[in-house]
């Protein structure tokens, strides 16, 4: 098998990855599995609604969305798939493909606010409507979070290293997507925490029109890779489809050599 050279991409330069793609049949997995939950949670709510939602798709959910209470709805414990969805994924191949190139990981436990679902794995999904600017949110590294909920302390053991996963379910490239900043990780930023309805969230210090932020081309499918200090944030939707992204942390006990 061809090595990607993956570890050198996310540790040393550009800090991220683009290079692993989803085969058409595990994005059929991974879609019908939060299409089932998506679902399940509307039906929660307004049950009258569901075949509606069901006929257009989660990639039209901006159509009926006003229709729910969208903010009340989809807090992340809302969008954390179930352990029967969770291990259909990590039955299949691309996981292998990633223990092939950085080793053995494990996959970060499920953690929102001040709730630690300690053994039980996190793969969540998010829903960005089409120029829905409160749907994204601001250019910072996924260390700051974990520094600033305190999760170091908390969901990962001492001296652990984590690289995310991020991969776009339902995405129009050059419409939408994630914004990276290449290299970030490498430097240092200023950033502070402040209160946020799922916990503390970091807020970059930094004048985010000058750091080269550059939205990323993916197809459905095409997963980033990438460094806990590397810069990234959400792209408005300028598309016509709401997008549908997918997170994974990997947890490593050290920085894989």
């Amino acid at each position: 098998m061809t090595k990607l050279n993956l570890k050198s991409k996310i540790f040393d330069s550009p800090g991220y990855s683009r290079d692993v793609k989803l085969s058409p049949d595990e994005l059929s997995v991974f879609r019908e599995a939060i299409t089932e939950q998506w679902l399940a949670v509307i039906g929660e709510s307004r049950p009258d609604l569901v075949p509606q939602f069901r006929d257009i798709g989660i990639e039209n959910y901006h159509q009926l969305a006003q229709q729910l209470e969208h903010e009340k709805i989809w807090p992340k414990q809302n969008r954390c798939l179930p352990k029967a969805s969770c291990n259909r994924i990590k039955a299949l191949p691309f996981l292998q493909t990633l223990k092939d190139e950085f080793g053995d990981f494990a996959i970060s436990d499920v953690f929102y606010g001040d709730t630690h679902e300690v053994g039980r794995e996190e793969i969540y999904w998010r829903l960005v409507r089409p120029n829905a600017k409160n749907d994204v949110g601001t250019i910072h590294a996924d260390k700051w979070f974990h520094d600033v909920m305190g999760m170091d302390d908390q969901a990962f053991p001492p001296g652990s290293v984590t690289v995310k996963i991020w991969i776009p379910i339902f995405s129009q490239p050059g419409r939408n997507g994630l914004m990276i900043v290449p290299n970030s990780h490498l430097k240092e930023w200023r950033y502070h925490g402040v209160p946020g309805a799922g916990g503390m969230k970091p807020v970059i210090d930094e004048d985010v029109t000058t750091i080269g932020a550059e939205l990323m081309l993916t197809e459905p499918g095409n997963m980033l890779i990438f460094n806990e200090g590397t810069l990234h944030g959400g792209a408005v939707n300028l598309g016509d489809q709401t997008r549908v992204s997918v997170e994974i942390t990997m947890v490593f006990p050290r920085q894989p050599s």
